[in-house]
């Protein structure tokens, strides 16, 4: 699955408020609800810091790709976040986190979240590709970093 399948341009966003996780996790609530008219910001937010308290979906070098299953949507949804203002995400490396891909699935795809879980590990491996993204501008050339 590519990232074009799953983020649009309107959910790509550079956040300059944040300063917590619990900011950030809002924060990506708030775009992933807009998705569909169904969803509730709070409930994508509960679920969220759930998924969080299993363990962190920092995945190091910065990167951190909160990720839940949903009962109320038939496709995947996803965010970007370009953070101003690392913020402390548990990373194993210790490396606070200032790029965050969140998305939503299907509860019953489970299969398809696995799949974009290595598809997003792979892309974000690439020392390269994750100071493009810090060193993007604006919105529009990180939409086209993600979908390249």
């Amino acid at each position: 699955m590519l990232f074009s399948d799953f983020i649009v341009p309107e959910r790509v966003y550079i956040d300059t408020t944040s300063f917590s996780k619990t900011a950030v996790l809002l924060q990506a609530s708030q775009l992933l609800a807009q998705s569909q008219s169904s969803l509730d910001t709070q409930e994508l937010f509960s679920a969220f810091w759930k998924r969080e308290a299993l363990g962190s979906t920092a995945i190091g070098h910065g990167v951190a790709i909160p990720h839940i299953r949903i009962d109320d949507i038939i496709k995947t949804y996803g965010c970007f976040l370009k953070l101003k203002n690392p913020v402390d995400f548990g990373a194993e490396d210790k490396q606070p986190i200032d790029l965050v891909l969140a998305f939503m699935v299907p509860s019953h795809e489970t299969q398809q979240h696995l799949t974009i879980l290595a598809n997003i590990m792979d892309k974000f491996k690439h020392s390269d590709f994750r100071n493009e993204c810090r060193n993007a501008d604006d919105e529009k050339r990180l939409y086209e970093l993600l979908t390249q």
